[in-house]
């Protein structure tokens, strides 16, 4: 069939091919897989495969194959790249892989004269770039097999991606050819981040940065500054930096004479800022357009700070240390980007609550100092959507919301405890405290919400994170005892008689034996109490004679 490229083609015919090749991998090739199966004799008598050597050199021939002819179709490119990653997963499989001639030739000549998907010639479509992640995800990790330490090997790789570069620095120069320009950083945003994907070690991953830093880092902050209004072009470049960002496998832990942790957070930070200042500079926007135009946007940028705050790669009170103000603009940046989006917006949009809610998880657990810095509006809104995420269906997100609501209460919490010991020592500290003490006594009803909202979870509703909503709520009752007494007092009273004293029961027994601290000792007994407590609860309350369940929010 391969022998008619390009003239007879038939879509449908190779991806049934595709798909029977892929269940065959499933079942005969792989890592966990026997070596040696009754289906090798067989397919050696009729077609001269002998094992699974031979299959994988038949596999990797037909991916070239289709890599090669099948460049404008985007159904066939996209499944054959997709089979080719999932050959890619695996060290057994890849000591293989690279030892097949299809293997090496892709290693050594990724450029658009034999794999014509990666041109960027107008006739494709900007969203067919995508599949090039993938390509160059599965080619590093072939890459990497025999990689070592071998800089040479590695910038003999990376030599098409620097020629693109280097014209792209030219065209920038001479302001010429704008839209190829455009295009061919899509493809190489794209194509490095799925290099970067696949980069799990300090060595090789030290390598791509070394290739990026400093030269080709700021053309991709130059494209944002031209090209913020098309998601097509900032999608990709955001996207990439967030890759960066991730410290996964510890591969952003550099050695200690080396500056790269800092350097990358500072480029991450001016890109960051940059971004929000010309979205924001778009004004309103429809609600067709407002996630593709600006909240995706505003979520990859979370979600590559989050990275960022939680990677353990950058000591960030050395930005303050030495007067370098680019900690405090990005966070200055996500404020600006937060105070434009609505509490709906946050909770409506899948992607920017998963990146928004783990970002303010960071922030209340090591930057509380900043969350105090806030002016009063924005501390609300902040807490606001707390309070309003408590309640969602997302687990990631709800669990976010009390983790964050756990640092802020036991900050204020401790903050009081330490009142009665002030010294010189931490007057810094004792000024955040005061101003978020203060906050709190001028807007009593935003934590007694929460305390609300927690209660009704835990007695009314199927609670699917008991143990993380069960941190705060101690903090939350040790500091408002009164407010808690007025909602025990309110679910007892609306009660029939013969139940109000099982019910007083329950809350007795709920804070029996837990002491007016926040030690790790008493949240475990808390937490105990109140899996029994809602156990209790739900049984008595279901019992005969019940009324209408008091709704502890309104």
């Amino acid at each position: 069939m391969d022998t008619g490229l390009p003239q007879c083609s038939n879509e449908k015919i190779e991806l049934a091919i595709l798909w029977f090749l892929d269940q065959f991998r499933k079942t005969y090739v792989g890592d966990q897989l026997q070596r040696t199966s009754k289906v090798y004799a067989r397919m050696s008598e009729v077609l001269g495969i002998t094992d699974d050597n031979h299959v994988l050199e038949t596999f990797m021939t037909k991916i070239v194959t289709n890599l090669k002819y099948w460049g404008r179709c985007e159904p066939v490119i996209s499944r054959t790249l997709q089979f080719l990653n999932d050959l890619s997963v695996g060290y057994i499989l890849l000591k293989k892989l690279v030892k097949i001639d299809a293997v090496k030739f892709m290693l050594k000549n990724h450029t658009s004269e034999h794999f014509p998907f990666l041109g960027i010639s107008g006739s494709y479509s900007l969203s067919d770039f995508r599949c090039r992640t993938a390509f160059y995800t599965a080619l590093t990790r072939l890459l990497m097999v025999d990689l070592g330490e071998d800089e040479d090997e590695f910038e003999n790789f990376m030599l098409p991606l620097t020629v693109s570069f280097e014209t792209v620095l030219q065209i920038f120069n001479n302001n010429f050819k704008q839209e190829d320009v455009k295009r061919m950083l899509i493809g190489l945003a794209r194509d490095l981040r799925g290099i970067a994907f696949a980069l799990n070690t300090k060595t090789s991953y030290t390598m791509l940065f070394d290739w990026m830093y400093p030269t080709y880092l700021p053309i991709l902050q130059r494209a944002i500054e031209q090209w913020y209004g098309e998601p097509a072009c900032t999608t990709p470049i955001l996207k990439l930096m967030a890759e960066l960002m991730q410290n996964r496998s510890q591969r952003l832990n550099f050695d200690v004479s080396s500056p790269n942790g800092i350097l990358l957070f500072r480029e991450a930070s001016k890109m960051i800022c940059t971004y929000g200042t010309q979205i924001l500079s778009l004004g309103s926007l429809s609600k067709d357009q407002i996630y593709p135009m600006k909240l995706k946007g505003i979520s990859i940028c979370y979600s590559a700070l989050k990275s960022a705050l939680c990677g353990n790669y950058v000591s960030f009170g050395v930005f303050k240390l030495y007067g370098d103000n680019h900690f405090d603009n990005v966070l200055q940046a996500f404020v600006k980007m937060l105070l434009s989006v609505s509490h709906s917006d946050l909770l409506q949009y899948r992607k920017l609550s998963q990146s928004y809610y783990p970002l303010l998880e960071c922030l209340t657990q090591d930057h509380m100092s900043f969350i105090t810095s806030l002016d009063p509006p924005v501390l609300l809104y902040v807490l606001t959507s707390i309070s309003e995420g408590l309640t969602a269906l997302d687990t990631v997100v709800s669990s976010s919301c009390c983790t964050s609501l756990d640092y802020i209460v036991t900050y204020l919490f401790k903050h009081i405890a330490k009142e009665g010991k002030k010294s010189l020592r931490c007057r810094e500290a004792t000024q955040a405290g005061q101003r978020l003490l203060h906050f709190m006594q001028q807007n009593p009803e935003v934590l007694q919400q929460m305390m609300s909202v927690l209660m009704n979870t835990i007695v009314f509703e199927d609670c699917r994170n008991q143990w993380s909503v069960s941190r705060p709520l101690l903090g939350l009752i040790l500091l408002n005892e009164k407010y808690f007494g007025e909602l025990r007092a309110g679910l007892i009273n609306s009660q029939p008689l013969p139940k109000q004293e099982v019910l007083a029961q329950c809350f007795r027994n709920l804070m029996e034996g837990v002491e007016q601290n926040l030690s790790v000792k008493n949240r475990d007994r808390f937490t105990q109490n109140l899996s029994v407590f809602r156990r209790d609860m739900a049984e008595a309350l279901r019992s005969d004679g019940s009324t209408e369940p008091l709704d502890m929010m309104s």
